[in-house]
């Protein structure tokens, strides 16, 4: 059985891509780069750490993954990993190796997993990535399908619940019309 005591925590499970089985993660990209080293990963499943093997994956963006785990070859298998952790096996790296990576994860992965709720709008998703490249640091938010770009201002966080992993947010009326996010392919953030 393996223990939680020796999981090293590298993304969450976001949403399935595909009728196959793949699924999209968010992952620390410095920390998956040695997937190399442990031929499986690690999801807890009602409870109990189950190890899966990879199939195959591919990098989707700088800190997402389209990932194929053996056995998981529906669409309905794959919706049950959907907002699930995902976990590297610490026995697979060294001492030194592992508390690199358990800092490292913890930096990256930050907020993303958690769920935005805005003063007004209520639930409006789940933070699926953080774009620190422009001048104003966004969350990228999965609502319903379609992502909305969310300003990570500290002026418009009103609290972050870690216990219930809520990011509760006051935004100006107008910044994000999800009519149109439900409606667009595109991200839609009003400036």
């Amino acid at each position: 059985m393996i223990k939680d005591e020796q999981l090293i925590e590298i993304g969450t499970i976001m949403k399935v891509h595909g009728l196959k089985g793949e699924m999209n993660v968010t992952v620390s990209d410095a920390v998956f780069d040695d997937v190399k080293k442990c031929p499986y990963l690690v999801c807890r499943m009602e409870g109990i750490n189950v190890p899966f093997f990879i199939e195959s994956y591919r990098w989707k963006g700088s800190s997402s993954i389209l990932l194929k785990l053996e056995d998981v070859d529906t669409l309905e298998k794959a919706e049950t990993f959907c907002g699930q952790k995902l976990f590297f096996d610490r026995r697979c790296f060294t001492a030194k190796e592992a508390k690199a990576y358990d800092e490292q994860a913890e930096e990256e992965l930050g907020l993303i997993g958690y769920t935005v709720e805005d003063a007004t709008l209520g639930q409006l998703g789940t933070i699926s990535d953080i774009n620190d490249m422009t001048a104003n640091v966004l969350f990228i938010v999965d609502h319903n399908g379609s992502e909305l770009m969310i300003p990570a201002a500290e002026d418009l966080i009103e609290e972050i619940d870690d216990e219930n992993r809520v990011v509760r947010m006051d935004l100006p009326v107008g910044l994000v019309n999800l009519d149109d996010a439900e409606s667009e392919d595109e991200p839609f953030l009003k400036i």
